[in-house]
Protein backbone atom coordinates (compact mmCIF):
# COMPACT_ATOMS: atom_id res chain seq x y z
CA UNK A 1 0.00 0.00 0.00
CA UNK A 2 1.85 3.46 -0.69
CA UNK A 3 1.82 6.21 1.35
CA UNK A 4 1.58 9.64 1.23
CA UNK A 5 4.99 11.85 3.12
CA UNK A 6 3.69 14.78 4.96
CA UNK A 7 6.71 17.10 3.21
CA UNK A 8 8.42 17.53 -0.11
CA UNK A 9 12.62 16.93 0.42
CA UNK A 10 14.09 20.17 0.01
CA UNK A 11 17.22 18.61 -1.79
CA UNK A 12 14.74 17.16 -4.54
CA UNK A 13 15.02 20.44 -6.70
CA UNK A 14 18.65 19.40 -6.77
CA UNK A 15 18.34 15.57 -7.51
CA UNK A 16 16.04 16.38 -10.53
CA UNK A 17 18.39 18.79 -12.31
CA UNK A 18 20.49 15.23 -12.05
CA UNK A 19 17.94 12.96 -13.53
CA UNK A 20 17.98 12.37 -17.25
CA UNK A 21 14.64 13.30 -17.50
CA UNK A 22 14.92 16.75 -16.35
CA UNK A 23 18.66 17.82 -17.01
CA UNK A 24 18.05 20.26 -19.94
CA UNK A 25 14.84 22.11 -17.85
CA UNK A 26 15.93 25.52 -16.72
CA UNK A 27 15.63 25.83 -13.18
CA UNK A 28 12.19 27.61 -13.50
CA UNK A 29 10.32 24.82 -14.82
CA UNK A 30 12.46 22.41 -12.62
CA UNK A 31 10.78 25.02 -9.60
CA UNK A 32 7.17 24.07 -10.73
CA UNK A 33 8.14 20.18 -11.53
CA UNK A 34 9.72 20.35 -7.54
CA UNK A 35 6.12 22.19 -6.58
CA UNK A 36 3.99 19.35 -7.91
CA UNK A 37 5.99 16.13 -6.56
CA UNK A 38 4.42 14.25 -3.80
CA UNK A 39 6.44 11.86 -1.60
CA UNK A 40 5.34 8.76 -1.75
CA UNK A 41 6.41 5.08 -0.40
CA UNK A 42 5.46 1.56 -1.57
CA UNK A 43 5.89 -1.81 -0.03
CA UNK A 44 7.40 -5.01 -1.75
CA UNK A 45 5.24 -6.10 -4.40
CA UNK A 46 2.45 -3.69 -4.19
CA UNK A 47 1.35 -2.35 -7.83
CA UNK A 48 2.20 1.05 -9.00
CA UNK A 49 -0.39 0.65 -12.02
CA UNK A 50 -1.13 -2.07 -14.23
CA UNK A 51 -1.24 -2.66 -17.89
CA UNK A 52 -4.09 -1.42 -20.09
CA UNK A 53 -5.11 0.87 -17.08
CA UNK A 54 -5.30 4.82 -17.90
CA UNK A 55 -2.43 6.85 -16.93
CA UNK A 56 -2.83 8.87 -14.17
CA UNK A 57 -0.03 9.29 -12.63
CA UNK A 58 4.16 10.41 -12.99
CA UNK A 59 6.69 8.80 -11.20
CA UNK A 60 10.04 9.51 -10.23
CA UNK A 61 12.18 6.93 -8.03
CA UNK A 62 14.28 7.95 -5.42
CA UNK A 63 14.62 4.95 -3.25
CA UNK A 64 14.06 1.55 -4.37
CA UNK A 65 13.62 -0.98 -7.26
CA UNK A 66 10.45 -1.57 -9.36
CA UNK A 67 9.94 -4.72 -12.00
CA UNK A 68 8.14 -3.84 -15.25
CA UNK A 69 5.78 -6.75 -16.66
CA UNK A 70 4.70 -7.03 -20.17
CA UNK A 71 1.11 -9.29 -19.80
CA UNK A 72 1.87 -9.71 -15.61
CA UNK A 73 0.28 -12.51 -14.13
CA UNK A 74 -0.22 -14.90 -17.27
CA UNK A 75 1.49 -17.99 -18.34
CA UNK A 76 3.52 -16.09 -20.94
CA UNK A 77 4.15 -13.08 -18.97
CA UNK A 78 7.95 -11.23 -19.42
CA UNK A 79 9.51 -9.27 -17.17
CA UNK A 80 10.67 -6.04 -19.42
CA UNK A 81 13.24 -4.37 -16.92
CA UNK A 82 14.53 -3.67 -13.57
CA UNK A 83 14.33 0.27 -12.78
CA UNK A 84 15.73 1.94 -9.61
CA UNK A 85 16.80 5.11 -7.77
CA UNK A 86 17.04 8.19 -10.64
CA UNK A 87 14.54 6.54 -12.97
CA UNK A 88 11.25 7.97 -14.13
CA UNK A 89 8.43 6.24 -15.43
CA UNK A 90 4.66 6.37 -16.26
CA UNK A 91 4.89 9.56 -18.58
CA UNK A 92 3.97 8.11 -21.76
CA UNK A 93 0.86 7.70 -20.90
CA UNK A 94 0.19 10.74 -19.67
CA UNK A 95 1.79 12.14 -23.03
CA UNK A 96 -0.43 10.37 -25.60
CA UNK A 97 -3.32 9.76 -23.28
CA UNK A 98 -3.41 5.94 -24.52
CA UNK A 99 -3.77 3.39 -21.00
CA UNK A 100 -0.50 1.62 -19.71
CA UNK A 101 2.04 -0.86 -21.67
CA UNK A 102 3.36 -2.47 -18.89
CA UNK A 103 2.69 -3.37 -15.30
CA UNK A 104 4.88 -2.32 -12.62
CA UNK A 105 5.48 -4.11 -9.28
CA UNK A 106 7.30 -2.84 -6.67
CA UNK A 107 10.70 -5.33 -5.59
CA UNK A 108 12.17 -3.41 -2.65
CA UNK A 109 10.97 -1.22 -0.74
CA UNK A 110 10.14 2.25 -3.02
CA UNK A 111 10.27 5.80 -2.25
CA UNK A 112 8.85 8.39 -5.05
CA UNK A 113 8.08 11.30 -5.84
CA UNK A 114 4.31 11.63 -8.11
CA UNK A 115 2.85 14.30 -10.21
CA UNK A 116 -0.70 13.82 -10.82
CA UNK A 117 -1.64 13.38 -14.92
CA UNK A 118 -3.64 16.88 -14.83
CA UNK A 119 -1.23 18.59 -13.14
CA UNK A 120 1.23 16.83 -15.46
CA UNK A 121 -0.98 18.14 -18.30
CA UNK A 122 -1.07 21.76 -17.14
CA UNK A 123 2.67 22.03 -17.47
CA UNK A 124 2.58 20.91 -20.78
CA UNK A 125 0.03 23.03 -22.12
CA UNK A 126 1.61 26.41 -19.95
CA UNK A 127 5.45 26.18 -20.02
CA UNK A 128 7.40 25.80 -23.55
CA UNK A 129 10.20 24.78 -22.16
CA UNK A 130 8.98 21.56 -20.58
CA UNK A 131 8.07 20.31 -23.85
CA UNK A 132 10.76 20.77 -25.60
CA UNK A 133 12.94 18.86 -22.70
CA UNK A 134 10.00 16.44 -22.81
CA UNK A 135 10.60 15.60 -26.27
CA UNK A 136 14.24 15.78 -26.91
CA UNK A 137 13.91 13.10 -23.47
CA UNK A 138 11.49 10.82 -25.30
CA UNK A 139 13.63 11.38 -28.66
CA UNK A 140 16.59 10.39 -27.21
CA UNK A 141 14.61 7.00 -25.44
CA UNK A 142 13.56 6.13 -28.41
CA UNK A 143 17.12 6.21 -30.23
CA UNK A 144 18.01 3.93 -27.10
CA UNK A 145 15.23 1.52 -27.40
CA UNK A 146 15.88 1.53 -31.36
CA UNK A 147 19.51 0.83 -30.32
CA UNK A 148 19.09 -1.75 -27.65
CA UNK A 149 16.59 -3.44 -30.08
CA UNK A 150 19.01 -4.10 -33.15
CA UNK A 151 21.97 -5.23 -30.65
CA UNK A 152 18.95 -7.95 -29.49
CA UNK A 153 18.14 -8.53 -32.75
CA UNK A 154 21.55 -9.04 -33.93
CA UNK A 155 22.41 -11.07 -30.52
CA UNK A 156 19.30 -13.37 -31.51
CA UNK A 157 20.48 -13.49 -34.99
CA UNK A 158 23.45 -15.18 -33.97
CA UNK A 159 22.26 -17.67 -31.48
CA UNK A 160 19.45 -18.60 -34.43
CA UNK A 161 22.02 -19.18 -36.96
CA UNK A 162 24.65 -20.93 -34.30
CA UNK A 163 20.70 -22.97 -33.68
CA UNK A 164 20.50 -23.89 -37.28
CA UNK A 165 24.01 -25.15 -37.27
CA UNK A 166 23.33 -27.33 -34.46
CA UNK A 167 19.92 -28.60 -36.40
CA UNK A 168 21.78 -28.75 -39.52
CA UNK A 169 24.21 -31.39 -38.44
CA UNK A 170 21.65 -33.12 -36.86
CA UNK A 171 19.80 -33.42 -39.39
CA UNK A 172 22.66 -34.99 -41.83
CA UNK A 173 23.13 -36.92 -38.70
CA UNK A 174 19.45 -38.19 -38.83
CA UNK A 175 19.94 -38.59 -43.16
CA UNK A 176 22.66 -40.12 -42.88
CA UNK A 177 21.55 -43.09 -40.29
CA UNK A 178 18.48 -42.92 -42.08
CA UNK A 179 19.81 -44.04 -45.22
CA UNK A 180 22.23 -46.39 -43.72
CA UNK A 181 19.02 -48.11 -42.43
CA UNK A 182 17.21 -47.93 -45.58
CA UNK A 183 20.31 -49.45 -47.14
CA UNK A 184 20.56 -52.32 -44.55
CA UNK A 185 16.35 -52.78 -45.94
CA UNK A 186 17.79 -53.06 -49.23
CA UNK A 187 20.19 -55.57 -48.39
CA UNK A 188 17.85 -57.23 -46.36
CA UNK A 189 14.95 -57.53 -48.96
CA UNK A 190 17.39 -58.03 -51.89
CA UNK A 191 18.89 -60.78 -50.11
CA UNK A 192 15.83 -62.35 -48.95
CA UNK A 193 13.65 -62.02 -52.77
CA UNK A 194 16.77 -62.70 -54.63
CA UNK A 195 17.81 -65.55 -53.07
CA UNK A 196 15.11 -68.13 -53.89
CA UNK A 197 14.83 -67.55 -57.69
CA UNK A 198 18.70 -68.15 -57.33
CA UNK A 199 18.60 -71.24 -55.37
CA UNK A 200 15.89 -72.16 -57.61
CA UNK A 201 18.10 -71.89 -60.70
CA UNK A 202 21.24 -73.38 -59.23
CA UNK A 203 18.67 -76.29 -58.88
CA UNK A 204 17.75 -76.02 -62.05
CA UNK A 205 20.66 -76.09 -63.93
CA UNK A 206 21.84 -79.38 -62.07
CA UNK A 207 18.52 -81.17 -62.62
CA UNK A 208 18.85 -79.92 -65.88
CA UNK A 209 22.24 -80.87 -66.62
CA UNK A 210 21.39 -84.33 -65.60
CA UNK A 211 18.32 -84.80 -67.32
CA UNK A 212 19.71 -82.85 -70.83
CA UNK A 213 18.87 -85.42 -72.87
CA UNK A 214 15.12 -85.58 -71.90
CA UNK A 215 13.57 -82.83 -74.73
CA UNK A 216 10.26 -82.20 -72.49
CA UNK A 217 11.97 -81.85 -69.39
CA UNK A 218 14.97 -79.47 -71.50
CA UNK A 219 12.29 -76.88 -72.86
CA UNK A 220 10.46 -76.87 -69.68
CA UNK A 221 13.33 -76.09 -67.61
CA UNK A 222 14.06 -73.20 -69.80
CA UNK A 223 10.75 -71.65 -69.50
CA UNK A 224 11.14 -71.98 -65.92
CA UNK A 225 14.90 -70.28 -65.96
CA UNK A 226 13.21 -67.87 -67.81
CA UNK A 227 11.01 -66.81 -65.36
CA UNK A 228 12.94 -66.83 -62.53
CA UNK A 229 15.32 -64.68 -64.61
CA UNK A 230 12.61 -62.45 -65.35
CA UNK A 231 11.09 -62.43 -61.35
CA UNK A 232 14.80 -61.71 -60.62
CA UNK A 233 14.72 -58.36 -63.62
CA UNK A 234 11.50 -57.02 -61.92
CA UNK A 235 13.17 -57.14 -58.06
CA UNK A 236 15.67 -55.47 -59.43
CA UNK A 237 13.96 -52.87 -61.57
CA UNK A 238 11.84 -52.07 -58.28
CA UNK A 239 14.55 -51.27 -56.10
CA UNK A 240 16.39 -48.90 -58.59
CA UNK A 241 13.40 -47.32 -59.45
CA UNK A 242 12.40 -46.84 -55.46
CA UNK A 243 16.16 -45.81 -54.98
CA UNK A 244 16.12 -43.08 -57.78
CA UNK A 245 13.05 -41.95 -56.29
CA UNK A 246 11.58 -41.15 -60.11
CA UNK A 247 10.06 -43.06 -62.50
CA UNK A 248 11.24 -42.94 -66.18
CA UNK A 249 8.18 -43.46 -68.75
CA UNK A 250 8.56 -44.85 -71.97
CA UNK A 251 5.61 -44.05 -74.01
CA UNK A 252 4.15 -45.73 -76.75
CA UNK A 253 1.51 -47.04 -78.66
CA UNK A 254 0.16 -50.06 -76.97
CA UNK A 255 -2.44 -52.41 -77.47
CA UNK A 256 -4.61 -53.76 -73.83
CA UNK A 257 -5.05 -57.05 -75.54
CA UNK A 258 -1.54 -57.21 -76.14
CA UNK A 259 -0.55 -55.64 -72.29
CA UNK A 260 -3.22 -58.54 -71.10
CA UNK A 261 -2.00 -61.18 -72.76
CA UNK A 262 1.40 -60.55 -71.90
CA UNK A 263 -0.19 -59.89 -67.96
CA UNK A 264 -1.21 -64.22 -68.61
CA UNK A 265 2.33 -65.13 -69.67
CA UNK A 266 3.88 -63.64 -66.47
CA UNK A 267 1.43 -64.94 -64.06
CA UNK A 268 0.41 -68.34 -65.55
CA UNK A 269 2.92 -70.28 -63.14
CA UNK A 270 1.37 -68.24 -60.19
CA UNK A 271 -1.63 -68.46 -60.74
CA UNK A 272 -1.78 -72.03 -61.12
CA UNK A 273 0.30 -72.88 -58.01
CA UNK A 274 -2.26 -71.01 -55.89
CA UNK A 275 -5.12 -72.37 -57.26
CA UNK A 276 -6.59 -68.75 -58.57
CA UNK A 277 -8.89 -68.33 -61.82
CA UNK A 278 -7.91 -65.51 -64.22
CA UNK A 279 -10.70 -63.81 -65.97
CA UNK A 280 -9.72 -60.89 -68.54
CA UNK A 281 -12.27 -58.49 -69.95
CA UNK A 282 -10.45 -55.78 -72.34
CA UNK A 283 -13.51 -53.08 -73.39
CA UNK A 284 -11.01 -51.08 -75.25
CA UNK A 285 -10.75 -51.67 -78.83
CA UNK A 286 -8.41 -48.80 -79.64
CA UNK A 287 -4.64 -48.58 -79.55
CA UNK A 288 -3.53 -46.40 -76.29
CA UNK A 289 -0.58 -44.43 -75.22
CA UNK A 290 1.62 -45.51 -71.83
CA UNK A 291 4.73 -47.12 -70.84
CA UNK A 292 3.42 -50.84 -71.47
CA UNK A 293 6.42 -52.20 -69.36
CA UNK A 294 5.67 -50.13 -66.74
CA UNK A 295 1.51 -50.84 -66.91
CA UNK A 296 2.68 -54.79 -66.92
CA UNK A 297 4.37 -54.14 -63.96
CA UNK A 298 1.25 -52.73 -62.23
CA UNK A 299 -0.59 -55.38 -63.32
CA UNK A 300 1.44 -57.88 -62.13
CA UNK A 301 2.29 -56.47 -58.62
CA UNK A 302 -1.39 -56.30 -57.68
CA UNK A 303 -1.73 -59.64 -59.07
CA UNK A 304 0.74 -60.80 -56.96
CA UNK A 305 -0.91 -59.27 -53.82
CA UNK A 306 -3.74 -61.08 -55.14
CA UNK A 307 -2.44 -64.45 -55.05
CA UNK A 308 -1.29 -64.07 -51.59
CA UNK A 309 -4.15 -62.94 -50.57
CA UNK A 310 -5.91 -65.78 -51.93
CA UNK A 311 -2.99 -68.98 -50.76
CA UNK A 312 -6.22 -71.89 -51.25
CA UNK A 313 -7.35 -70.41 -54.42
CA UNK A 314 -10.06 -67.97 -55.69
CA UNK A 315 -11.11 -66.06 -58.19
CA UNK A 316 -8.83 -62.79 -60.29
CA UNK A 317 -10.14 -60.54 -62.77
CA UNK A 318 -9.32 -57.67 -64.65
CA UNK A 319 -11.50 -55.30 -66.52
CA UNK A 320 -9.94 -52.28 -68.55
CA UNK A 321 -12.55 -49.92 -70.17
CA UNK A 322 -12.49 -46.09 -70.92
CA UNK A 323 -14.71 -43.80 -69.27
CA UNK A 324 -15.11 -39.89 -69.00
CA UNK A 325 -11.80 -40.01 -71.23
CA UNK A 326 -9.76 -41.74 -68.38
CA UNK A 327 -8.73 -45.36 -69.08
CA UNK A 328 -9.47 -47.66 -66.16
CA UNK A 329 -7.94 -50.83 -64.86
CA UNK A 330 -10.28 -52.75 -62.34
CA UNK A 331 -8.14 -55.26 -60.55
CA UNK A 332 -10.93 -57.59 -58.42
CA UNK A 333 -9.88 -60.27 -56.46
CA UNK A 334 -11.48 -63.02 -53.90
CA UNK A 335 -9.14 -62.90 -51.06
CA UNK A 336 -8.88 -62.45 -47.71
CA UNK A 337 -9.43 -58.72 -47.66
CA UNK A 338 -7.37 -56.12 -45.74
CA UNK A 339 -8.63 -54.77 -42.34
CA UNK A 340 -8.49 -50.81 -42.27
CA UNK A 341 -5.39 -50.68 -40.71
CA UNK A 342 -3.57 -52.22 -43.27
CA UNK A 343 -5.61 -50.79 -45.75
CA UNK A 344 -4.39 -47.69 -44.50
CA UNK A 345 -0.27 -48.55 -44.39
CA UNK A 346 -0.73 -49.94 -48.22
CA UNK A 347 1.15 -46.82 -49.92
CA UNK A 348 4.53 -47.10 -47.41
CA UNK A 349 7.45 -48.07 -48.17
CA UNK A 350 8.57 -51.18 -46.77
CA UNK A 351 4.74 -51.95 -45.32
CA UNK A 352 3.59 -55.83 -46.10
CA UNK A 353 0.46 -56.74 -44.83
CA UNK A 354 1.25 -60.49 -45.56
CA UNK A 355 4.61 -62.24 -44.87
CA UNK A 356 7.56 -62.30 -48.02
CA UNK A 357 7.66 -59.83 -50.78
CA UNK A 358 9.61 -56.68 -50.52
CA UNK A 359 7.37 -54.29 -49.46
CA UNK A 360 7.48 -51.79 -52.75
CA UNK A 361 4.35 -53.41 -54.81
CA UNK A 362 1.85 -50.74 -53.47
CA UNK A 363 4.05 -47.89 -53.82
CA UNK A 364 5.53 -49.05 -57.16
CA UNK A 365 2.06 -48.78 -58.33
CA UNK A 366 1.44 -45.87 -57.23
CA UNK A 367 4.79 -44.16 -58.20
CA UNK A 368 4.11 -45.23 -62.08
CA UNK A 369 0.21 -44.30 -61.84
CA UNK A 370 1.61 -40.74 -60.73
CA UNK A 371 4.48 -40.81 -63.09
CA UNK A 372 1.27 -41.23 -66.00
CA UNK A 373 -0.34 -38.76 -64.03
CA UNK A 374 -3.20 -40.93 -63.17
CA UNK A 375 -4.72 -42.25 -59.71
CA UNK A 376 -5.10 -45.14 -58.08
CA UNK A 377 -7.54 -46.49 -55.09
CA UNK A 378 -8.09 -49.13 -53.13
CA UNK A 379 -10.81 -50.84 -51.72
CA UNK A 380 -11.00 -53.83 -49.41
CA UNK A 381 -12.86 -55.86 -46.91
CA UNK A 382 -11.92 -58.55 -44.58
CA UNK A 383 -13.12 -61.95 -45.82
CA UNK A 384 -14.72 -60.24 -48.84
CA UNK A 385 -11.58 -59.12 -51.72
CA UNK A 386 -9.51 -56.27 -52.72
CA UNK A 387 -10.38 -54.00 -55.74
CA UNK A 388 -7.74 -51.70 -57.30
CA UNK A 389 -8.99 -49.03 -59.26
CA UNK A 390 -6.49 -47.43 -61.44
CA UNK A 391 -7.62 -44.02 -63.72
CA UNK A 392 -4.68 -42.88 -66.56
CA UNK A 393 -5.67 -40.10 -68.53
CA UNK A 394 -6.28 -40.97 -72.32
CA UNK A 395 -3.43 -40.06 -74.34
CA UNK A 396 -4.59 -38.14 -77.70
Amino acid sequence: MDKEASSVDPGLLEYLRNIYFFHSMPEDSLVKIRDLCTERRYEKDDILFFEDMPGDSFFIVIEGELEVWKRYGQSDSVLLSVVGSGHALGEMALIDERPRSATVRVRSPVRAYTIQASDFTSLMLTDAAICVSLLRTVTMMVRRSNDAHILDLDRQNRELSRAYKELQALQDELVSRERLSVIGKFSSLILHDIRNPLSALKSRMELLRQNREDRAYFDESLTRINSDISRMEMLAAEFLDYARGEIRLQMSIASIDELLSRFRDSMSQRLEKCGVTLTLVNEVARPVILDSDRILRVLINAGENACKAMSSGGNLGITVRVEAEKLIFLIRDTGCGMSPEVLSHIFEPFYSGSTGGTGLGMIIIKSIVDAHHGEVSVESTEGVGTLVSIFLPLVA
